[in-house]
């Protein structure tokens, strides 16, 4: 184990330019270099990434990275053979072909790490090479989607240590998160039956985050002095596209350089968008909370939730991109007096109904064209206004029902980064050289054959997909000569097409189900999670209490400092205890600690302050720089700056 440390630290220096480990890292290396199944729980933009990637380059053969999130995979591949280790994904914005290349890349050892979406893991091409692929080690990244009581609860996370049944005891295991209350925790260890597990955590603490919470009723009013005395770059999260808009409107306005950010504008886009904040380029980013996943800035400076969030989880992380570099920074929530009413009768108005959840999935499987029993191997686009004609239901009822139905297992979704085509040919293909030879106009007929080379023999039996970039390049076709193309063949009865963009796109994850496959109990069991976190949640905007030891205790942390002093209620509660002792009461505990200092207890016993008022005063005086404090045997010492 000492060799492979001690290459560890080589290939830390030479892949990242480091020289050693940050806090926890290298705890985190020697557990999984020694062979035991390890839980990482550091906070966002703690380093979890390096924690697997170390190991991947001195184990050998390959690590899978279990993970949903498709710009943290892209990202990271792309930095990873930047560096020079080769690397590659596997997800649903690849085409079926080029996900099948990728699995016999893995199997012939091309690559040293593989990111892997947890739904691929039970698909036929990745089961039937699984034991001939070279896996050392397995890192499960947002392993709280395992827990059903965690905030983005991902069935397919429950069934990852049983897609590697074959190999699992003969392979090393690590989960990493950011967000994990004890249940969570325990759920995460349970499900993936870690043995002798070692759970290395960093805590909650976010030192250099000063945690604010602002009670306001016209909120777009404070926003705008907010924006206007803050230093560098931030984000606004907000709960609706339409409030995106808005805000980013407002705020060029008083000019500042603001853009929205949200499902409603195209992949490219929201990739610009996304580069021009890194780049500095624009000051703000007025974002849904699809912002974020995976794109790392080190010097966001504040973090404003226009929005309450719905889990103290959701808000720890997206609070948490602020500051990722260790310098002073905000994490702000805004609230009003309506806010959690309103966010319960969210929850109760968007979460589907058992009824109403077989209503969408049967309007979803008959508007594919599935009887009971069929199955599907290509995804399909989700017409939401069909649904809507078929089940009556509202279009944000529709929506939600796609997540909760995706949650459990049922739908396999995937956002489509890229354009695809897809392509499924009417004609027979005994007769399609006949149908070809018929065709008069020479263009046509050689369009017509070459897309069928390209789409392959497949596309006579199924829908089959091609990035449509790819597919123009290939065609030496504009995307609007490519689709009127495409309409004139459809016409005529010769092929049926698709174009995706960013829509739902799916498919079943298993065969249409005659009878819908969840409970009532189990249905409700979630649905009353959600509401128990909003509760928390609107416990942290209430409480009296410091906001970084509410976050630190909610997350399980022990022996957790009642003040950090640098929160809105601590500043707050400091600023109310100093009016109430005169300058002259001040300045006799500063003449108590004349001349070699004195302990706490001592100060307590001389000025008879009772002991929460007199730390507050004491934490004052530190942070004005008028005594310091020092070890000593009977503990610590307050002494007068010199």
């Amino acid at each position: 184990m000492e060799d492979m440390y001690t290459q560890s630290l080589e290939n830390l220096k030479k892949y990242w330019g480091f020289t050693k480990f940050r806090t926890g890292q290298e705890d985190v290396v020697k557990s999984i270099l020694s062979g035991r199944d390890t839980l990482v729980l550091f906070p966002t933009g703690g380093g979890k990434s390096l924690c697997y990637q170390i190991p991947a380059t001195v184990l050998g053969g390959m690590t899978v990275v279990i993970s949903p999130l498709v710009a943290l995979m892209q990202d990271q591949v792309y930095q990873l053979k930047k560096a020079g280790i080769s690397a590659t994904f596997i997800n649903s914005t690849l085409p079926r072909y080029e996900v099948e290349q990728r699995i016999i890349n893995a199997r012939n050892g091309m690559y040293t790490i593989l990111y892997c979406a947890p739904e691929r893991l039970n698909t036929q091409p990745w089961q039937n090479d699984l034991l001939n692929m070279p896996i050392k080690m397995v890192a499960v990244d947002e392993a709280h989607c395992i827990s059903e009581w965690g905030h983005d609860f991902r069935r397919a996370y429950r069934e990852i240590k049983s897609s590697f049944e074959p190999i699992a005891d003969n392979i090393r295991w690590m989960a990493l998160t950011a967000t994990a209350t004890p249940e969570v925790r325990d759920d995460i260890i349970n499900s993936l039956a870690f043995r002798n597990v070692n759970i290395v955590t960093r805590g909650f603490e976010r030192p250099n985050l000063k945690w604010w919470v602002i009670r306001e009723e016209q909120k777009e009013k404070r926003l705008k002095q907010i924006i206007q005395k803050a230093r560098g770059n931030g984000l606004i999260y907000a709960g609706t596209r339409k409030t995106c808009d808005e805000l980013a409107d407002n705020l060029k306005n008083i000019g500042i350089s603001a853009k929205p950010y949200h499902a409603g504008l195209t992949g490219d886009q929201r990739k610009t968008i996304q580069q021009e904040w890194i780049n500095d380029e624009i000051q703000v980013v007025v974002a849904t909370n699809a912002f974020g996943m995976g794109i790392d800035k080190a010097d966001c400076r504040y973090v404003v939730h226009y929005d309450m969030p719905y889990s103290l989880e959701a808000y720890y992380q997206e609070a948490g991109r602020a500051g990722r570099d260790g310098e002073e920074s905000y994490p702000i929530l805004m609230a009003k007096q309506s806010d959690y009413e309103n966010a319960k009768k969210n929850i109760e108005q968007s979460y589907p109904t058992r009824k109403e959840l077989k209503l969408i999935y049967d309007a979803i499987c008959d508007d594919w064209n599935l009887a009971a029993g069929s199955e599907m191997e290509e995804p399909r686009k989700i017409a939401v206004e069909h649904l809507q004609r078929r089940n009556k239901l509202p279009k944000r009822k529709q929506y939600a029902g796609i997540k909760v139905l995706e949650q459990f297992g049922i739908l396999l979704m995937q956002n489509i980064v890229k354009s695809q085509v897809g392509v499924k040919i009417l004609v027979g293909r005994d007769s399609f050289q006949d149908v070809l030879a018929s065709i008069k106009k020479p263009q046509k007929r050689e369009f017509i054959d070459r897309l069928v080379r390209i789409f392959g023999p497949e596309s006579f039996q199924k829908m089959q997909y091609m990035e449509t970039e790819y597919l123009q390049k290939k065609l030496d076709l504009e995307l609007n000569s490519l689709t009127k193309a495409l309409n004139v063949l459809a016409g005529e009865q010769l092929l049926e097409h698709e174009i995706l963009t960013d829509q739902p796109v799916g498919r079943l994850v298993d065969p249409r189900a005659s009878r819908f496959p969840f409970s009532k109990k189990l249905l409700e069991a979630h649905r009353n999670s959600l509401f128990s976190k909003l509760k928390f949640m609107n416990g942290y905007v209430t409480s009296k209490e410091c906001r970084s030891a509410f976050i630190r205790n909610y997350f399980g942390e022990k022996n957790v400092p009642v003040s950090c002093g640098f929160c809105d209620l601590c500043i707050g509660q400091s600023r109310k205890t100093v009016n109430v002792f005169t300058d002259k009461n001040v300045k006799a505990i500063q003449a108590f600690l004349e001349p070699e200092g004195r302990e706490f207890a001592a100060i307590r016993q001389a000025t008879r302050i009772n002991t929460a008022d007199l730390k507050q005063v004491l934490n004052w005086l530190r942070r004005e720089n008028r005594i310091h404090t020092e070890m000593s045997e009977k503990g610590i010492t307050y002494l007068n700056r010199d």
